[in-house]
Formats: structure tokens, C-alpha cells, sequence
């Protein structure tokens, strides 16, 4: 018996990057759905609980990605989801984030900046969702 495939939601309002992602996790064995807002992405979680979010930090406004973070990690339904911040906040502001120093803003189980190596993605996608503890 064939193992149901494990999905990720992608969380970001660049259509091009999320097109991109969708064919590398979909050509690794993924079932992949994407979101173009928090709002949306919201949505789906609440109706579709993925295995995995991954979430960009910059879209309608600079701290979406952190706030709907947070929201996520303090609401008992929604906590256990890994969510892995994938962001050019630092290229694109100049502000230096970092989980070892900010952690307490920001409670995504992994983060990496923008661009991504491929292999990168993958290796920390993987990890994130073998770790993934049970609801």
C-alpha cells in the first residue's frame, strides 16, 4: 500500500518563486498547494491542515510572514504544523534576522533566506517533516 504524499502550502505573494518551489517539491514526491496571502493561507490551514508550511515574511505588509507565524504557533490546532520562513527581508531592508537572536519574534521551526539552493530547501523540507510531531 502506497503512503499518502505529504503537503506543503506555500505561503508567499511572489507567484513566480511559488511556481518555482512547487516544481522542485512536486518532482521530490510532494503534493504541493500555494496561497498568495496570509489571509488565503489561513484559509486552507483551517480547511486543510498541511504537513508543512513554507511561509515568506514580506507581502502586503513587512511582518505578515511573522504575525500569521505567530498566530499559527499559538493556536492549539495549528502549532505542531513545521513552518519553514523563507525570506529576502534581510536583502531587501537591510535588517539582520536571525531565529538564534530573534527567536522570540519569530517561532517558525526553521528559516532561510532568499535565494534558495535547491539541495537547501530540500534537505530542511525533509528534516522538518521526518520531525514532525503528532497532533
Amino acid at each position: 500500500m502506497a503512503t499518502a504524499k505529504k503537503k506543503i502550502l506555500i505561503i508567499d505573494d511572489d507567484q513566480d518563486y511559488a511556481d518555482a518551489l512547487r516544481i522542485v517539491l512536486e518532482n521530490h514526491g510532494y503534493d504541493v498547494d500555494h496561497a498568495n496571502n496570509i489571509q488565503d493561507g489561513r484559509n486552507r490551514i483551517d480547511t486543510q491542515p498541511p504537513d508543512l508550511i513554507i511561509l515568506d515574511v514580506m507581502m502586503e505588509r513587512h511582518t505578515d510572514g511573522f504575525d500569521l507565524c505567530s498566530d499559527l504557533k499559538n493556536d492549539q490546532s495549528c502549532r505542531m504544523i513545521p513552518i519553514l520562513m523563507v525570506t529576502a527581508v534581510t536583502e531587501k531592508t537591510g535588517f539582520k534576522f536571525s531565529p538564534a537572536t530573534d527567536g522570540e519574534y519569530c517561532l517558525a521551526d526553521d528559516y532561510i533566506p532568499k535565494p534558495v539552493p535547491v539541495s537547501d530547501l530540500l534537505s530542511r523540507v525533509n528534516r522538518l517533516i521526518q520531525n514532525q510531531k503528532a497532533c
